[in-house]
């Protein structure tokens, strides 16, 4: 083999390696949410990297299933938790 193929190799393993690894870490934390918003409890399962990103994408789709239009979506995200359980996958 010559030097350009070894370093094409070398460099292909490393991308395939670099890629692998953050197909496996891709997800951190799983979070189940669950808000109450005009006395309803929806509940929303998401993961994520951070942990507090991982908490507000779960509170915007659960208050996408009960809130119509910006104002309520806003209002409803302001609410209190009524659940909230992270763990690190």
């Amino acid at each position: 083999m010559n030097k350009g193929t070894i370093i094409t190799l070398v460099f292909l393993a490393f991308v395939a390696s670099v890629s692998i690894d953050l197909l496996w870490t891709g997800n951190k934390y799983q979070c189940e949410v669950c808000i109450k918003y005009k006395d309803q409890i929806v509940c929303q399962k998401v993961k994520g990297m951070a942990k507090e990103d991982t908490i507000m994408t779960g509170m915007s789709t659960a208050c996408a299933k009960v809130a119509n239009g910006m104002t309520e979506s806003l209002e409803c995200q302001a609410q209190p938790l009524e659940k909230m359980e992270c763990t690190e996958i």
